[in-house]
């Protein structure tokens, strides 16, 4: 009895965790007008109840295409920047998307029990458990769990495509850190659809599971080559605890510990301008303060498919400005709106 007792009260508290604000499920074959503001939504995707932001500006209107940017928010415990309001007051991308006229789309990852439990389950208490569930979003970006992110995007993508007046050939992808990492995942996938991406704080492969202590023996995922170019923005603070790669500590809860793998930095560019077919002696430019460095890699049509920012005095997260002379919001979008989808 007790057993069954702990399972529906994590049923529960997993349901609970997805919110309740402007709870709706929409019929997918029904035209949905939209007028500027915030929304948020849930939709179905492989019989999970997905959940996502909508920031859409005054400027909007039915009949005029706007660029969409899908930001996505970093792994977290706790859930400091999980949740999509979280992640959208650290990067600033609505003002940026009022100003600008395009609409930002914050997906939330699923729940934290679908990556980091699945081949330890047993290491944690209930109590140890609980926060977990209720407090943390997770991306599944190296095919590492039996959740579909890149399906959920690309089902997202279609849906606002039928409800919104987006502008197809302008599609964007940002995120932060786990953000990043599924950042990278549907630039590879989705190359057919999304026209550009941009990075922040997270690398392009690692070891495609979590492990007890570090162990050289496991495989280490690369994300795949993209059927189409890709132009990409990747953005890292030198300080960043992941910037050179190796093992790191995921996750120390009582007695589980939970060791991961990241390609560095340089690794993570050097796949891109291979990718892009980019040649490999870069422009470099930098803030007038010297401490924001810009690598641009460019192809032989001398378009920049491979920027590379580093902000040196930073560390894992989102550059705003002030204290950063130059904001990553701001890189961000001079980099998208230069990138259209090249058909």
């Amino acid at each position: 009895m007790k057993k069954i007792l702990s399972i529906v009260i994590i049923c529960f508290l997993v349901g609970c965790s997805f919110g309740v604000q402007g709870f709706s499920i929409h019929n997918d074959d029904t035209k949905t007008q939209f007028s500027p503001g915030d929304y948020f939504r849930f939709i179905n995707v492989d019989g999970r109840i997905r959940s996502y932001r909508i920031h859409i500006p005054p400027s909007y209107e039915n009949s005029n295409p706007m660029p969409v940017i899908f930001s996505l928010h970093g792994d977290g415990f706790p859930a400091v920047n999980s949740f999509t309001q979280e992640h959208y007051y650290a990067t600033d991308m609505d003002q940026k998307a009022d100003e600008e006229g395009f609409i930002v789309v914050y997906p939330n990852g699923g729940p934290f029990l679908y990556r980091y439990l699945v081949d330890y389950p047993f290491y944690l208490s209930f109590f140890e458990l609980l926060p977990l569930l209720t407090l943390s979003r997770q991306w599944s970006y190296w095919n590492n769990s039996e959740v579909d992110d890149v399906g959920f995007i690309k089902s997202l993508i279609n849906k606002l495509i039928s409800e919104l007046n987006i502008n197809s050939s302008r599609i964007y992808v940002t995120g932060l850190s786990g953000g990043a990492m599924m950042t990278y995942q549907l630039g590879s996938e989705l190359s057919d659809v999304i026209a550009a991406i941009a990075p922040v704080a997270g690398c392009s492969g690692g070891s495609s599971k979590y492990v007890p202590e570090p162990d050289t023996t496991i495989p280490i995922y690369i994300v795949p080559k993209p059927l189409n170019t890709m132009p990409i923005m990747i953005l890292y603070g030198l300080n960043d605890i992941s910037y050179d790669g190796g093992w790191f500590n995921v996750l120390s809860v009582g007695k589980y510990q939970s060791w991961g793998y990241l390609l560095s930095a340089e690794e993570s560019v050097s796949l891109w301008f291979e990718y892009n077919e980019c040649n490999q002696v870069p422009e470099i430019s930098e803030s007038q303060d010297g401490r924001i460095i810009i690598k641009s890699y460019k192809n032989q049509y001398n378009e920049s498919n491979v920027m590379f920012v580093t902000y040196l005095d930073g560390g894992h997260e989102w550059f705003k400005s002030p204290p950063y002379e130059l904001s990553a919001t701001d890189l961000i979008w001079e980099f998208f709106e230069a990138h259209p989808k090249q058909y």
